[in-house]
């Protein structure tokens, strides 16, 4: 029985249409079958014995073992949501994790333990523990299923990363493999990567073009800007537009309130350097707000003011275009535009 597939012939319960295709077996059976999640009605699981089922619906018996293994990715996924992060898009190969500010994208050089001594959280840890969850989960649906299962080692590879100030779209690889095509053809499938701030200042120019070279400082691991190229150094490319300006009132690290001004701008980058947009920014005389390491003097939002909006890059296994984006955080919302 299960494993089976119908394909619903007339309107009905579902469970009155269960008890017609399964006239042999005690309703108290199949009521348990519903109970369990064992039921996929139109490719959504159901336990509601009242749900309308019509002509030409699809409908799906699970095996109990299978229905409990794909709760189990059900319960590791809620557990994944209540840390912050949402999952924009998710394949076979990749992960597109919608990150909260805060959050480490993966432990640094220096470590990452936190100020109570514990080793700190991170984007990383969390989806590697997912896709655990996920693996074991597809052995015993293999396995309760007659299939051999895939026993390779699960686990996910970093393909860039974004500060821990900084919220919203970063991509995951599930295979080394996958992780090789897309940071080898970068170029190439990532189409457009755009990041929108809230600067302090009144922005000087409404669109245009940031040059110059990137040099890390070793000692503070501040990054700086030189116009032509050193030892050391790489070549970024920052194009911008400003979105909007207004005036605001914010207190400064010192204490004093003011009004303001503070700009909305857009970002997309040619490359991806370490700090790029911070860097820029306040190489314009505008830092990113809540950015005291590059000169920001206020924090209105008592956090980097710098989000990874929006991502279009072509998938190199299936050619499909995908256009994914995560909405600006709501406490930007307190300056208005």
């Amino acid at each position: 029985m299960a494993g089976q597939k119908f394909t619903v012939k007339e309107e009905s319960t579902l469970l009155e249409y269960l008890y017609t295709i399964y006239p042999d077996r005690s309703k108290t059976g199949i009521k348990n079958m519903l109970s369990k999640g064992q039921i996929v009605l139109s490719g959504k699981k159901t336990t509601a014995f009242d749900a309308k089922v019509h002509k030409g619906d699809r409908l799906e018996v699970l095996a109990k073992g299978v229905s409990i293994a794909r709760s189990h990715v059900s319960s590791a996924r809620e557990e994944l949501e209540k840390t912050g992060v949402r999952i924009a898009y998710e394949d076979d190969n990749y992960i597109v994790a919608d990150k909260p500010s805060g959050l480490l994208t993966i432990s640094t050089a220096r470590g990452s333990a936190s100020k109570s001594g514990h080793k700190e959280m991170t984007l990383y840890a969390i989806l590697n523990a997912y896709v655990k969850v996920q693996a074991r989960s597809r052995r015993k649906e293999d396995l309760t299923e007659g299939r051999t299962p895939d026993r390779s080692t699960a686990k996910i590879w970093i393909v860039h990363r974004i500060d821990k100030g900084t919220s919203g779209l970063v991509v995951f690889a599930k295979n080394e493999r996958a992780k090789d095509i897309l940071q080898s053809r970068w170029k190439e499938l990532i189409l457009e990567r755009n990041y929108v701030a809230v600067l302090e200042g009144d922005f000087p120019e409404d669109s245009g073009t940031i040059e110059s070279w990137l040099v890390e400082n070793p000692k503070s691991l501040k990054v700086y800007s030189v116009p032509e190229e050193i030892r050391g150094a790489h070549y970024a490319v920052t194009r911008f537009t400003v979105l909007a300006r207004t005036k605001a009132s914010a207190r400064d690290i010192n204490g004093h309130t003011a009004q303001r001004p503070y700009s909305l701008v857009q970002f997309s980058l040619d490359s991806g350097r370490k700090n790029q947009i911070r860097v820029h920014s306040a190489d314009r005389g505008c830092p990113v707000a809540g950015d005291t390491k590059y000169g920001a003097v206020t924090d209105p939002f008592h956090r980097l003011a710098l989000h990874a909006e929006s991502l279009v890059f072509k998938n190199p296994y299936s050619g499909e275009t995908l256009e994914l984006s995560s909405p600006l955080p709501e406490v930007f919302g307190r300056i208005v535009f």
